[in-house]
């Protein structure tokens, strides 16, 4: 797996929201002002061919359909914060967060 553009999370955002979409529904789910059909669909493409997401034919269109899910992709991004921002020490990363006024009051 690899790290997605800030561009591709959101449309994956969406899609894992929806579960299944063609593009134009993708787009009606951004604020406005909204990417242009043919951004999000370009967009579309790339995460396919990188493998995050899979389509299938429908009359003259297209489902697309997330492969990898929402908690695959937040395992994966959990791990690469923890080596690459917290040289893998989880007391660390508690610590860094437990900090946190926001986090603290969750807890």
């Amino acid at each position: 797996m690899e790290r997605l553009t800030p561009a591709e999370e959101q449309v994956m955002l969406k899609l894992w929201k929806l579960e299944k979409s063609t593009v134009k529904e993708i787009v009606a789910l951004y604020d406005e002002p909204r990417p242009a059909y043919n951004t999000t669909s370009t967009i579309v493409r790339i995460l396919e061919k990188k493998k995050f997401i899979r389509h299938k034919a429908v009359g003259r269109g297209h489902i697309y359909i997330p492969k990898v899910t929402r908690e695959q992709y937040r395992e994966y991004m959990a791990d690469y914060l923890l080596k690459y921002y917290f040289d893998g020490e989880r007391k660390e990363i508690v610590s860094y967060y437990t900090s946190k006024s926001s986090l603290n009051e969750l807890l």
